[in-house]
């Protein structure tokens, strides 16, 4: 299934990836009364049609943090969830300046827009109607139940949602192959480090990130907290993007975290 701006893809009988041509994952978790998208990618292009060409049930919108490549599509429904330590956030990075960014990081990359996109619209579109999320809520979509799990690290309000009946743990940037805590909104290391050691605890089999839609084991949950336990500032290198944030990246066992050492206290 496509249409104009992204990739549908079935991972299970109740989940889909769907892909926004910037490489950025969101994903629809479908039971047997209601539906739940979960992020908004980058939103160029309608995400409800996307929807609407796996299920006409009624859709949960849940943002798993505040960042323009997760929250911009949000405007494009009636409401979505959101963690309030993030509103802030969102309200910056749904800003004309933010989508500005978006759109500029697009065209940069050679990617065509849809034929009925009016930069006009999304420039000037905001956050759309958000909704205080609480940790530990559950959402019964009907024979699969989506509780919402405190991942806070990325971001102060990063969470993720884990499908009870299934063991799968969706992490949007919580958690992620190469984790960016160098960012102003970021907590600190040794937090970030406590949330991983918490939610490994979970009863979860498999989890799936937000800028890729592989499926992976929860072994290698624990490269990430390992990851995060042995940064070495003499072992990193410079990291470019957003230079004035010296960031420092660290890897180690196929996995990268970003930091600063002012994360690191």
């Amino acid at each position: 299934m496509n249409n104009m701006s992204y990739r549908v893809k079935k991972m299970y009988p109740w989940l889909y990836s769907i892909q926004d041509p910037q490489n950025v994952f969101c994903y629809l978790a479908v039971g047997k009364e209601k539906a739940l998208l979960f992020d908004t990618v980058y939103g160029i292009g309608s995400l409800p049609l996307a929807v609407k060409e796996i299920t006409d049930k009624p859709v949960y919108v849940v943002l798993g943090h505040g960042h323009l490549d997760h929250a911009n599509g949000a405007c494009q429904f009636e409401e979505a969830w959101l963690h309030e330590a993030d509103f802030e956030l969102c309200r910056l990075h749904t800003s004309e300046k933010y989508r500005m960014t978006a759109l500029k990081q697009a065209e940069e990359s050679g990617i065509a827009l849809p034929h009925d996109f009016n930069p006009d619209i999304y420039l000037k579109a905001g956050t759309g109607n958000l909704k205080k999320l609480d940790i530990g809520r559950i959402f019964d979509l009907g024979g699969l139940h989506i509780e919402v799990i405190g991942m806070g690290g990325h971001t102060a309000g990063s969470i993720g949602i884990l499908a009870q009946e299934h063991k799968v743990l969706l992490t949007s940037d919580s958690a992620t192959p190469q984790v960016w805590m160098f960012k102003i909104e970021s907590l600190s290391v040794k937090e970030y480090i406590a949330m991983l050691e918490r939610v490994v605890q979970l009863d979860f089999d498999t989890f799936i990130t937000g800028h890729t839609d592989e499926v992976m084991p929860k072994s290698d949950f624990y490269k990430y907290i390992n990851v995060a336990r042995h940064i070495s500032v003499e072992k990193s290198e410079p990291f470019k993007y957003h230079p004035e944030l010296k960031g420092l990246l660290y890897r180690e066992d196929g996995v990268e975290i970003v930091f600063s050492e002012a994360k690191l206290i």
